[in-house]
């Protein structure tokens, strides 16, 4: 069985939200977007047999506090749905950030009573960095109920100069979860919960082939805000990545530095130039992998990090 663990949808309910609270939304949208059911043709052409589907930017903090719990309301109700009309997919939650407490509350509804499987997360919650003080309620409650978090880069804060080029997409998302993820580690966020399963999307933006410098400046230049005692390597370690990266050698040096127990298959599906479901099955066959390493990363890892086995 292959999971793609790093997909996108938009309910309709969330859409229409937006629209009746004169919110923004400036993507154009195809039906696989929207509709469930015009994904599969897509999956079976590619081999893949389940999508984890999960909600894309701007996300439900689009607003105040209190409408950002109303989106995520509406959101998970309809992904739960999906996933229950349908087992080739699995829900993530979207979680109302600009409220950590409501966020508390609705991962507790969306996995405990709407069945959903963890939750995705945004690099920055309204230009606020991830590793606040404020957010570490979620993260103490996901590493309680050992549930994943997906995370997944937003828009930066001075995202002008990622404006020409079009390298907003291209640098300025792999920049982000990059920066955010940093940043947590050297909070000491795993340290106080070393529970915390985190999944990063994108192969983790630049970290692969960061990480030695990672260590190296934390090491050297001994920021008196770090609150770790290991090197952020050791941190990192347990994080698991999606295959959203379309090039061989940054894959390879993934594979090197976190091991194929590390790693899930991911797509971006269906955004256009780098949701390529054939394409993030065969850039694994690639790799020099062993059968029972391929089957980590196709089936296994998901397994074990969404407990599917536990359905």
């Amino acid at each position: 069985m292959k999971i793609d663990c790093h997909t996108h949808l938009f309910p309709k309910s969330y859409l229409k939200e937006l629209r009746r609270l004169n919110l923004p939304f400036e993507q154009r949208l195809d039906e696989r977007f929207t509709e469930p059911e015009k994904r599969v043709e897509d999956m079976e052409i590619a081999d893949i047999d389940r999508q984890v589907v999960s909600l894309a930017v701007p996300g439900v903090d689009v607003a105040s506090p209190e409408t950002s719990v109303q989106l995520s309301r509406v959101v998970n109700d309809e992904l739960s749905r999906v996933a229950s009309d349908d087992e080739r997919f699995i829900g993530l939650a979207s979680l109302p950030m600009l409220s950590p407490m409501k966020a508390v509350e609705e991962l507790e509804r969306a996995v405990n009573e709407l069945g959903l499987k963890g939750a995705g997360i945004f690099t920055s919650v309204a230009g606020k960095p991830i590793d606040g003080r404020e957010f570490w309620p979620v993260y103490e409650r996901a590493s309680s109920m050992g549930v994943p978090l997906f995370i997944h880069p937003i828009a930066p804060l001075h995202g002008e100069v990622y404006t020409d080029y079009n390298l907003l997409a291209v640098l300025g998302f792999p920049f982000e979860t990059t920066h955010a993820v940093t940043r947590l580690v050297l909070s000491g966020v795993l340290e106080e919960f070393p529970g915390l399963v985190l999944v990063l999307s994108h192969l983790g933006g630049t970290l692969p082939y960061l990480v030695g410098r990672m260590d190296d400046g934390h090491r050297v230049l001994k920021s008196p805000q770090s609150r770790i005692t290991k090197p952020p390597s050791e941190y990192l370690k347990e994080m698991y990545l999606d295959g959203a990266s379309f090039y061989l050698p940054a894959l390879r040096c993934a594979l090197d530095f976190w091991g194929p127990e590390k790693i899930l298959v991911g797509s971006d599906y269906p955004y256009g130039w780098v949701g390529n479901l054939s394409r993030c099955i065969e850039i694994i066959e690639q790799l020099p992998l062993e059968e029972e390493e391929s089957a980590m990363i196709y089936e296994g890892n998901a397994t074990k990090v969404l407990r599917l086995d536990n359905l």
